[in-house]
């Protein structure tokens, strides 16, 4: 009896303890999990004003993109017209500088230059075209309306200056350089003196680009060559007639033929 008493009231005292430790635990637990659920609506609430500010934020840089871009695009457009405006200009510079080219050469059609003639011959139009005729041995007089020697001072010892002179009539100019090649080389006053066309400062640069060309082809009876107007030169080879622009190319082309000709050469 007593020992069934004792094992009662073991197991009465057991459920006492269990219950409080059950009770305790959950007050405690229920405290912390409180504590933790306040911790997280923190954190949430936190995370949402965060995303809410990023949201903003990238709202604002969306804005700031599209307007760049809308900005690239009219840069974008702006430049093209300036493109095409600056290409339209570039085309009509050309074609004024050709037509000023053009002018210019039109102009000195009828000028003629000599060189050799000694600084201390007269270089009026008058001596000029006496010496001309005399040279050339021309059957007439050739009417010269002006003449002088190219500007910068002479020393002795030095080179004469070169003479240019404009002659009244085309013709006579075109006939006088056809004579002074036949003629050549010409004598005045026992100076040697050159004839020769009054280029264009452009034209005269392009012709002197292919003198390397000419002195390459210089002395091959089996080559022919020569210089067109206004800067274009002709060559003829085996009956083949080429004409260049370019001095390179033609340099190319006269290389290519002399190597044609050199295995013979050598045989």
């Amino acid at each position: 009896m007593a020992e069934d008493l004792k094992a009662e009231i073991l197991a009465s005292i057991r459920e006492d303890l269990k219950n409080v430790i059950r009770d305790e635990l959950k007050s405690a637990l229920a405290d912390e999990i409180s504590s933790i659920k306040n911790d997280l609506q923190g954190l949430k609430t936190l995370i949402a004003n965060d995303v809410t500010a990023i949201r903003a934020d990238m709202e604002l840089v969306k804005t700031d993109v599209n307007e760049v871009k809308d900005g690239l695009n009219t840069w974008s457009d702006e430049v093209s017209t300036l493109q095409t405006t600056v290409e339209s200009l570039q085309k009509e510079i050309k074609t004024m500088r050709d037509k000023c080219e053009d002018m210019e050469g039109r102009m000195r059609r009828a000028n003629i230059r000599l060189a050799g003639i000694p600084e201390a011959n007269s270089s009026t139009p008058k001596a000029i075209a006496s010496a001309l005729k005399e040279m050339l041995q021309l059957d007439r007089d050739v009417k010269v309306d002006r003449s002088h020697r190219i500007f910068g001072s002479s020393r002795d010892g030095d080179k004469p200056r070169v003479i240019i002179a404009k002659m009244h009539y085309d013709e006579d100019a075109v006939e006088i350089l056809r004579k002074a090649r036949d003629k050549a080389p010409l004598l005045y006053n026992g100076q040697r003196v050159s004839i020769f066309p009054d280029y264009t400062a452009n034209v005269a640069k392009a012709r002197a680009a292919f003198s390397e060309v000419r002195s390459a082809l210089r002395g091959r009876k089996d080559i022919r060559y020569g210089l067109l107007f206004p800067a274009r030169l002709r060559i003829t080879h085996n009956g083949n007639s080429r004409e260049f622009v370019d001095h390179r190319k033609a340099m190319d082309y006269a290389k290519q033929i002399l190597m044609e000709e050199r295995p013979a050469a050598n045989d």
